[in-house]
């Protein structure tokens, strides 16, 4: 796979890659599955949103082992 990036960007991650002496190949594989990870997260979150299951609260949690004060 082939990316092309604005050298503006380009030029940040090579700036970063100094400061932190990781690879800038490193830098944006890392990006990237970060990012993915965040999006998953969110498209979960909004699908709990849209079709919320059962819902526990704190204090049933606390009853059902014996933490309850």
């Amino acid at each position: 796979m082939t990316v092309q990036i604005p050298a503006e960007i380009e030029s940040h991650i090579e700036a970063f890659a100094r400061r932190t002496g990781e690879s800038k190949d490193d830098l944006v594989r890392s990006a990237i599955l970060l990012y993915l990870e965040d999006r998953e997260d969110a498209m979960i979150a909004a699908e709990r949103v849209k079709n919320p299951g059962k819902r526990t609260s704190l204090q049933e949690i606390g009853r059902k082992y014996g933490l309850a004060d």
